[in-house]
């Protein structure tokens, strides 16, 4: 199954899921994307900087974090590191309705199997 449609499996799977979108870090580009609506490139370019400005920063003991969420008025944005490559990653836009938690794991399933 081609990435495209696993990224449109898993954003219907997410109840309130509007966008699921693969994003190469390194490169600070989104690869894939499957969105409720077509989103403007800049949106999917503001995804990709925000999710490297996030997952990039230093954590705790200088460690960047494996994961983040993001709150807007609107949304939440869920940011998701590929366990086994750092520069691979995933952005869930979410109602605030959605289960960031469940989200997160459906997100990570989907990022182990890639890999």
């Amino acid at each position: 199954m081609d990435v495209t449609r696993q990224l449109c499996d898993l954003r219907r799977a997410i109840s309130g899921c509007h966008v699921a979108a693969l994003i190469d870090l390194s490169a600070r580009m989104v690869l894939a994307c499957d969105a409720r609506s077509k989103a403007p490139q800049e949106r999917m370019d503001g995804l990709a900087d925000r999710a490297v400005s996030l997952l990039d920063a230093p954590g705790i003991g200088d460690t960047a974090p494996d994961y983040a969420i993001a709150m807007s008025e609107d949304n939440q944005e869920i940011f998701l590191r590929t366990p086994t490559d750092s520069s691979d990653g995933l952005c869930l836009v979410c109602g605030h309705q959605t289960d960031a938690r469940a989200a997160a794991d459906a997100g990570l399933q989907l990022l182990r199997g890639l890999t």
